[in-house]
């Protein structure tokens, strides 16, 4: 699971690092740069909660995963030979449609195959593992794409994908609470009806909200445009952007694996706002000392802490807010709304910001959107099973209001 969760993330923002050699080969400027992200954040959202919604109605999720996965790895290659812009924009188009539903079904077996006492933890590696590999991939696509072609990185980073194809099928199992459920002899299928139960969940809407300025600051302006901003803004060497954008995502490591960890100890909610007050400051660092490298990377190693989010908001609380079978769904409620919304958007905002007044500007709107995530999380209700047995005592039953 931690391996598809690297990948996925791989596949999709590792082609930011191709930006400046892909935006003079085919003649696109900082606008049709956000569209193709965005392309990508409108195929993940209907994904997400499309075969998401399958995998629980049909109660299996390795068939669905390991399509997934070789549909987004055979995207990449596509997108590597395409030769003009509506192709390639396609081709990102059906990457985002098979890695929308590959997260929440990677993430809702984490969550089913973990003790109460781990989910924040065990949740958060596979997104830690993302943070690892995209602290990886920068350094070897841009070693690539100097070397030989900006083509030839997208055709390497297809392999991985197909091995982890063969590897699902012939070692994962299905989750735990799944087979319960058929052994018990119960009805799997899901009814429209049961689905209100999940959208009544006051924690679910927030989290939704959340995700839109998550998903629209962190990753369609934050992690789409930093690459070229450092290029462009900070006139550093493509090799030496690469490099920051690889200790920003190793620093991203820590974050999704403290965090996660520490909200099994301390709470969901309380690990939450920490992360969130961390990750609205993190394009700081980026606008104050992009030509002052030393400074830059000393405060990324406190301000990337609040990468953190990324597992709490989109998966154990929603996850944790509804009973168990509606897991997936509840997880890709806040992958739908952030992706098509967020990530549609977002790009767009910053890339026509970026075209008009400078890819400064695509920041500060990134520091502005991202601090909603704090805003909103203080709403949150407590979700660890341990923590809220206390409040569950003299409260009545969320799922109603």
């Amino acid at each position: 699971m931690c391996v598809g969760y690297g990948l996925i993330f791989v596949d999709r923002f590792g082609i930011t690092n191709l930006f400046p050699q892909i935006a003079k080969a085919m003649h696109l400027n900082d606008a049709q740069l956000g569209e193709t992200m965005s392309a990508v954040a409108l195929g993940w959202g209907f994904g997400a909660l499309i075969f998401a919604y399958v995998s629980d109605v049909i109660g299996k999720k390795k068939p669905l995963l390991i399509t997934v996965v070789l549909i987004f790895s055979l995207s990449t290659f596509v997108s590597g030979i395409a030769t003009s812009f509506v192709a390639f924009l396609l081709a990102r188009v059906l990457l985002g449609a098979a890695e929308g539903p590959a997260i929440p079904l990677l993430q809702s077996t984490v969550l089913a195959e973990s003790s109460e006492g781990r989910r924040g933890l065990n949740t958060g590696l596979p997104v830690a593992t993302s943070s690892l590999f995209n602290a990886i991939a920068p350094i070897l696509l841009v070693w690539i794409a100097t070397t030989w072609n900006w083509r030839y990185a997208l055709f390497v980073i297809t392999l991985p994908g197909l091995i982890l194809a063969a590897l699902l099928a012939k070692f994962m199992r299905e989750p735990k609470t799944m087979a319960v459920g058929v052994e018990a002899g119960r009805d799997a299928r899901i009814r429209w009806a049961d689905v209100r139960v999940v959208l009544r969940n006051r924690n679910v809407w927030l989290s939704m909200v959340i995700a839109v300025f998550f998903v629209g600051g962190c990753i369609a302006t934050l992690s789409t445009f930093l690459p070229l901003y450092l290029v462009q803004v900070g006139g550093l060497k493509q090799t030496t952007a690469a490099s920051i954008v690889s200790f920003y995502g190793a620093m991203s490591v820590v974050g999704n694996i403290l965090l996660p960890g520490l909200s099994d100890k301390i709470g969901r909610k309380k690990a939450f706002l920490i992360a969130s007050f961390c990750s609205s400051l993190s394009p700081i660092p980026f606008l104050l000392f992009v030509h002052h490298i030393p400074a830059l990377l000393i405060t990324c190693v406190i301000l990337c802490l609040g990468q953190g989010i990324a597992s709490m908001c989109m998966f154990v609380i929603p996850g944790e807010s509804v009973p168990p079978r509606f897991a997936a769904t509840a997880q890709a409620l806040p992958n739908f709304v952030g992706e098509v919304i967020g990530g549609t958007v977002g790009s767009i905002v910053a890339g026509a910001l970026g075209d008009h007044f400078g890819l400064r500007a695509a920041m500060i709107f990134a520091l502005v959107i991202i601090s909603m995530t704090f805003v909103f999380g203080l709403a949150y209700k407590e979700t660890h099973p341990r923590l809220k047995q206390g409040s569950l005592a003299s409260a009545p039953v969320e799922g109603t209001v």
